[in-house]
């Protein structure tokens, strides 16, 4: 799904009521009701008090909407207001502020320090205070207002957005804090950046009927179930292994068997054809006998000259060492120029030891680094936002896409484009997960030729098992070797 700005998302609306011959107003009375109709499953009792804090643009007027229904609903509600005086009023604001006056029993409170303070701590906040329209951080004494509402740790149903949100890449300063935010027809970009989950604990998507023929043209994309069915076509009928894909992964060492294990199984529930793994012939022994599958190979020797010729994608590098060999075999890699190949772990810290390999990369590869690995390659960060800044410029540089593994993970494009990453948890977060995201990816450019495809792909099916084996065992019992066992139920999920 595309994640628009500020400016789309209006042009978005105004498709939409030129498109449907309707009214900012009737396309207003749509998307409170359409909020309303979703936050009452999250309020269960009707006495319990319900402050619906407006401000005086369209994000207030689908508050007044929501308030209104809601005291048609028997709910116990008031309504608290942001001053006209040096904030711009929407016409349609004023219309639904009217609506509400009209029933004649929903007080009105100013929105201050007193109000605040007089607040029940038992009543839920319904946050329609800004929308995407603000273009500008909050100060002055909103500021010390949303500071002090943030202090009294209220349950808050935001609309649309946490007020105080901006709509682009850069971490929000100050915003209402959201237990839950009830946002209009698609994600919005901020809430992919890490550093903005201090405001917002989750999401859902209301759908308010928008046009489906405006197209909208943005470099940024969440990766959720729909752009992953978009990927995968059904395997044919008439076909033979060898029409999906070889896969190789030079992967372990004395210590990390595991890693060889963990990638390579991974490789083998990708849908790749073949799988062949290189490593000591010890490790391979331990990976055959978890994994019959596969085929390998000896890691003992250098490779000749046409040793990877007939793989159609070659991931490197989880457990691998970081010794004189290892880097002999990484600059052979890179000087044979292969068409997909996948660098993670111990051949990331490698080119971070030899910068001079990055400019020698071939095109169209992936990195697939944690945030150290990625400050060890680009230079160390304060910030993930910063990070993602500079992820996309060195996939534009290096022509390469970086794969930025954090608690959002992001993918960047030699064309600059973002996707990020929608699914998975925090039972993620062991050692090994790594190892299964390089083996999927791996079989999975084997299987589909396409770097852009298989680096998404990997990342959503690798979130998808991790969910499901989160459902199963818990975060905190879930290992790595259980998101190879889920990726079935992944898979299923997008290819059924």
């Amino acid at each position: 799904m595309y994640l628009l700005d500020a400016k789309q998302i209006k042009e978005w609306d105004i498709a939409t009521i030129n498109e449907q011959n309707t009214t900012s107003l009737e396309l207003m009375e749509r998307a409170g009701q359409a909020v309303f109709n979703e936050m009452v499953k999250d309020i269960p009792n009707t006495d319990q008090p319900i402050y619906v804090l407006c401000g005086t643009g369209n994000n207030g007027g689908d508050g007044m909407v929501i308030a209104r229904h809601l005291r048609n609903s028997f709910y116990n509600v008031k309504i608290i207001e942001l001053s006209s005086e040096g904030n711009n009023t929407s016409p349609d604001f004023l219309n639904m502020r009217k609506k509400v006056i009209a029933l004649g029993n929903i007080e009105i409170l100013p929105f201050n320090e007193i109000t605040i303070l007089g607040l029940r701590k038992d009543g839920i906040i319904i946050d329609a205070l800004f929308g995407t329209g603000l273009n500008r951080p909050i100060d002055g004494k909103l500021e010390e207002l949303i500071q002090s509402l943030n202090s009294m740790s209220f349950k808050v149903l935001a609309v649309d957005v946490p007020s105080g949100m901006l709509i682009n890449l850069w971490p929000t300063t100050l915003a209402i804090k959201a237990s839950k935010v009830y946002t209009l027809q698609s994600p919005k970009l901020p809430f992919f950046l890490e550093e903005n989950q201090a405001w917002m604990e989750e999401y859902c998507v209301i759908e308010i009927g928008l046009s489906v023929k405006f197209q909208p043209i943005s470099k940024y994309q969440s990766i959720d179930e729909s752009l992953a069915r978009s990927f995968v076509k059904g395997r044919n009928r008439v076909s033979h292994k060898g029409n999906y894909g070889h896969a190789a992964l030079i992967a372990g060492d004395k210590e990390t068997a595991g890693a060889a294990v963990l990638s390579s199984g991974a490789a083998s529930r990708s849908g790749a054809g073949w799988v062949t793994l290189f490593s000591r012939s010890e490790i391979n022994s331990i990976a055959v006998s978890a994994n019959p599958e596969i085929m390998t190979r000896a890691i003992d020797i250098m490779p000749d000259s046409t040793s990877f010729s007939k793989y159609d994608a070659i991931g490197m590098g989880c457990g691998f060492s970081t010794r004189a060999t290892s880097v002999k075999w990484l600059n052979i890699m890179i000087e044979r120029q292969p068409h997909h190949l996948i660098l993670d772990a111990d051949a990331l810290n490698i080119l971070s030891a030899f910068p001079a390999l990055l400019e020698k990369l071939p095109k169209s590869s992936i990195l697939t680094p944690h945030p150290g690995e990625f400050d060890r390659l680009f230079g160390l960060h304060a910030r993930n936002c910063d990070r993602i800044q500079t992820q996309i410029s060195k996939s534009k540089e290096l022509g390469c896409y970086i794969v930025l593994k954090t608690s959002i993970t992001s993918i960047s494009t030699p064309e600059g484009n973002l996707f990020f990453n929608t699914v998975g948890n925090p039972g993620m977060a062991k050692a090994g997960s790594g190892d299964v995201l390089l083996g999927l990816m791996t079989g999975l450019l084997a299987r589909w030729k396409n770097p852009e495809k298989a680096a998404c792909l990997a990342v959503f099916l690798h979130g998808k098992a991790g969910d499901h084996a989160r459902c199963n065992y818990g975060e905190e019992a879930m290992k790595a070797s259980d998101l190879i066992q889920m990726l079935p139920l992944a898979f299923k999920t997008i290819c059924d």
